[in-house]
This record gives C-alpha cells, structure tokens and sequence, in this order.
C-alpha cells in the first residue's frame, strides 16, 4: 500500500480532513484502553451522513466489525470496514459530554492544563464541525471505534474492558467523505484515570469496491448500497 499521510492523535485530540474515494484509512489503538470516536459525512454534499439505524438494520447487526458498511441516509456505501483485528466496535453509545468527563475524572480547565486538560467528543466534533463550515445541528450518529458494549435481553448496556494494544480497523472511502475523528473515553467506560493512549491514523491508495468484494456480498442491502453508489457515480460522467 502507498502511504499518503500519517499522523499521531494524542488522548484528548481530535481530527478532521476530507478523503477521496478508494482510500484505506489504517486505524491503530497504540494503547491498552483506546476509543476512538468516528463520524463520517459525504465529501460533497455533506447533508448525506452516515446512518447508524440503516446500518445496523440492513447488516442484521448490533455492532461493527470486519466486512461491515458504514451505510449512508440515502442509502449508498460510505465507508466499509475491510479488515478489524478488535471484533466489535460500539455503535449506540454516542458521544461524551463535557458534564461527564469533569465527573469522572475532576474538573480540568485549559487555563490551567493547556492541552493536557480532559476533553470529550461531543465538543471536539462541535469544532470540527464548526471548522468545516457545518454546525451542531449537523451532529449524528458515531461509532466508537475500539470499544465492546454488549446489551442483556431487557436492553441494559454493559461496557466490556478489551485490551485494545496495537489492535487496528481499516476503513475504504468508497465516496468521498469527510471524516471527523477524536480521541476520547467511551461514555461507558468506567476507569477513574483520563488514559493517555494513542491512535495512529495512516492513509493510503486503495481501490474501489467491485461487485465481488465481500462488504458487497454480505447482503442483499449492502449490494443495493453498492448499486447505488455505482449509479450515482456513473451520473457524474
């Protein structure tokens, strides 16, 4: 694979870039207990997002893990996961707010810790977003790469500690997106220390799904989804 960009994201940080199609973004937990927040939004028109209720629905699925599609609201292939060595990474949680990292972990301002201050995804995506022209009404449904969250038969919710060390997910573009990443705990995790852990982002050239490709194959909507995407490209000439 040719590398185009790497970068090192620190606890606490947070990322976002716009990816052309057929790209491999390589994902990397450099620590025992990572979660790494993702959003996706189409490059191009980036009222079309990705859309957790599709996703799961038409995969049959509570979670995500290796052969699976990040579907879009207009049901067409956005990001697929083509290769996961963790297994299961948590789709309902969502974000965490500010109220909850200061009572877990004590207050932290950045007057007074600079850039070691705690932080949490719902503010570092609110600035991205903001970054990218969009806005806090443009905030949706996220997956919380790196984090197992199982749910009992009466819907209760229980984070499930994974040693996450050198554990990666690789993700094709298969449109053009924008992609919002941040480095912060899940909402569930109950440990009492603001880990420190890293995560390595590395880009790469890749190639386009094609109608063999096993995210395609898994089911009858994903392949739709892949149709779609298919004819939307061939509209563009």
């Amino acid at each position: 694979m040719n590398l185009v960009y790497t970068k090192r994201l620190l606890l606490g940080e947070k990322w976002s870039e716009y990816i052309g199609a057929g790209m491999l973004v390589r994902l990397t937990a450099k620590g025992e207990d990572c979660n790494l927040v993702l959003g996706a939004y189409h490059g191009e028109h980036p009222e079309e997002k990705y859309n957790m209720p599709d996703s799961l629905k038409a995969q049959h699925t509570f979670y995500l893990s290796e052969n699976d599609l990040l579907m879009s609201d207009n049901g067409k292939m956005l990001l697929s996961m083509v290769k996961d060595t963790f297994g299961w990474h948590d789709t309902v949680c969502g974000h965490t707010l500010h109220r909850k990292i200061q009572a877990q972990y004590g207050e932290s301002t950045y007057q007074r810790e600079r850039n070691q201050r705690t932080r949490n995804s719902y503010d570092n995506f609110s600035i991205e977003l903001f970054r990218r022209g969009l806005g806090r009404c443009d905030l949706a449904s996220v997956v919380n790469l790196f984090s197992k969250v199982t749910a009992s038969d009466g819907g209760q919710l229980t984070y499930q500690p994974e040693n996450t060390l050198d554990k990666e997910v690789i993700l094709r573009t298969d449109a053009p997106v924008l992609l919002i990443l941040s480095n912060t705990p899940h909402p569930l995790n109950p440990a009492k220390d603001y880990s420190q852990d890293e995560v390595l982002v590395e880009i790469y050239q890749g190639e386009a799904a094609d109608l063999l490709d096993p995210v395609v194959t898994k089911c009858g909507e994903n392949t739709r989804a892949f149709e779609n995407t298919l004819a939307e490209n061939q509209m563009k000439g």
